[in-house]
């Protein structure tokens, strides 16, 4: 199941600061790379900064406290649990319509899912992953987080990145744009198509970096650029 016709596939425009990310890109200097990555902070303060009114009525937290808690709680709370949990998936779609695009109406469908639906869906898609992490586990993996209501290849990335961050990248509309062009779609063969593109990146800048890596330096450099338009 698909988040919302829109996100089939999106218009034929780049996001705002995408080309920041696009120069960044090009790029196979190591210094560049760092420096961006570096200035994640400045780019979740930003964030923070200029969320519109509904973005910021999605939660009593800041996006701040959201993203600490993604970061470094969530992880944690996933691998022992072995699933997510509703409430748990509500505030990550609010880390997601707050850091991206901002759709209104997925929170709607992600709270229409019951506790017990949204765990014991996760709980298959999870072991189908930890058991085996190839492209056919994380195939099934999407396949079975899908079926929740709100929950795109986007989002299903999203909540498998936070499980498994050197294993599954996120697809942020920025990166997208910034490593694949235009269109955007909203697909498991496009996603296939980004896994590839990080990781051919992540051979080239060698040493610790990793697709997470790639995909933060991307974001922030297209936050950071959309900033200065």
């Amino acid at each position: 199941m698909i988040d919302h016709v829109s996100e089939i596939m999106a218009p034929d425009k780049l996001r705002p600061g995408v080309p920041a990310a696009i120069k960044l890109w090009k790029s196979s200097t190591h210094s560049d790379w760092e420096e961006t990555l570096n200035s994640y902070d400045d780019c979740v303060d930003t964030i923070n900064e200029s969320m519109k009114n509904s973005q910021i009525k999605l939660s009593k937290t800041s996006f701040t406290e959201d993203d600490k808690w993604k970061e470094s709680q969530l992880p944690k709370l996933l691998d022992s649990q072995g699933h997510i949990t509703s409430d748990q998936l509500v505030r990550l779609m609010t880390w997601k319509l707050r850091r991206g695009q901002y759709r209104p109406t997925l929170m709607g469908l992600i709270r229409k899912n019951s506790d017990k639906t949204v765990i014991e869906t996760s709980t298959k898609a999870f072991h189908s992953v930890r058991t085996t992490k190839s492209q056919e586990t994380i195939a099934e993996a999407f396949a079975i987080l899908t079926t929740l209501k709100g929950v795109g290849p986007a989002t299903a990335s999203l909540i498998l990145s936070v499980l498994l961050p050197e294993s599954v990248p996120f697809m942020s509309d920025e990166v997208m744009d910034a490593t694949l062009g235009l269109p955007r779609s909203y697909t498991l063969a496009q996603y296939k198509k980004l896994c590839n593109a990080l990781y051919d990146k992540v051979n080239v800048l060698g040493g610790d970096w990793t697709h997470e890596m790639v995909e933060k330096s991307l974001f922030t450099a297209a936050v950071l650029g959309r900033a200065k338009d």
